[in-house]
Formats: structure tokens, sequence, C-alpha cells
């Protein structure tokens, strides 16, 4: 074992010098935690002009490492010790829209719309919209995914597609 330096000390490296390490490295840099990631088992009905909370109910491989994401309300909560500056990204794929409609995902913080991604149909296709937000969060936020769609009658989302998905990590604590 080798000490560099005591507590309180501040080591230089000077510009231009190389560190290599061939070990373990500890102590460095954030790790991401908590973390999360979700999808849905099915398919969900998006009705026609309205906001609609995306039902993103299974964690995909228990990623949720601080157990913030509540498979039921399909909002992932910041816990104790999570507060912090966060990346989210979320994604839905959609049946058929219609040409010269509008298609949007949204996320919502604390029930309200934070951030919106909207694309309007240029002829008949399947979408798939996706969008990734930065948020500073404090213990107790919530975040969930929305969608709204215009096509004129409801339109479905297939959440057990892998282009349907919702996740997050805290990027840094603050």
């Amino acid at each position: 074992s080798l000490e560099i330096g005591s507590s309180g000390d501040t080591i230089t490296i000077p510009s231009g010098a190389t560190i290599a390490n061939s070990g373990t490295a500890t102590g460095f840099g954030e790790t991401n935690e908590p973390y999360f990631l979700a999808n849905g088992s099915g398919t969900q009905t998006i009705a026609d002009a309205t906001m609609v909370t995306l039902a993103y109910d299974q964690l995909i491989d228990s990623l949720d490492s601080a157990s913030g994401y509540n498979t039921s309300t399909y909002r992932y909560t910041v816990q104790s010790g999570g507060a912090g500056l966060w990346y989210f990204s979320a994604g839905v794929y959609y049946g058929q829209i219609t040409n010269g409609s509008q298609y949007d995902i949204a996320f919502y913080r604390n029930g309200t719309n934070y951030a919106q991604a909207r694309a309007v149909a240029g002829g008949a296709m399947m979408a798939n919209p996706q969008a990734q937000f930065i948020y500073k969060l404090a213990v107790s936020d919530y975040v969930e995914v929305k969608v709204y769609q215009n096509t004129g009658s409801d339109r479905t989302a297939t959440l057990s597609d892998r282009s349907s998905f919702f996740g997050g990590f805290r990027i840094k604590s603050l």
C-alpha cells in the first residue's frame, strides 16, 4: 500500500501528464445512481386530443436501485439521497398517425408539464416520438411521461415494443 500526501493535502498533476490505471479506481466521478428503466406490458389506448399518462408498468431488469419507480402510478419519485441533476429519456410506439396530425411526448414534473417534444405527421405513418430532458430534482419530486395525439380518433400505443420506454439516472448530486 502506498499513500501519497496526507488528509487535506492537494496533489497537483501538471498539464500534459498522463495518469494510467491498470487496477481499480475508486472515489472518482459519479456512479449515476439512482437509475431506472421501465416499459409497458401491452398496448394502451390514447384518446384523441387528450394528454394521457403512459402506463409503463414494469421495470426492466430491476434497475431501480433506489425503489423510486412505481409500476402502479407510472411515476419515478426521487428517494432520500437521490436529489440532484437528473437525465430522463422516453419513447412510445404509436399505431398509425394520420397526415397532418400532431403527436407529442411530454415529461411532467410534480403534475406540471415541464418539457414536451412535438411533431406533425407529413403523411399516414407509424410514429415513435422520443424525448430527452435534464432536470434538477429534490427528494419527493416525481416525473411521469404523457402523450397527446389529435388524429380525430383513438390510437393505440404499443408499450411492450422495444421503442417504448421511460428511464432516467442521476447525473450528479447537487
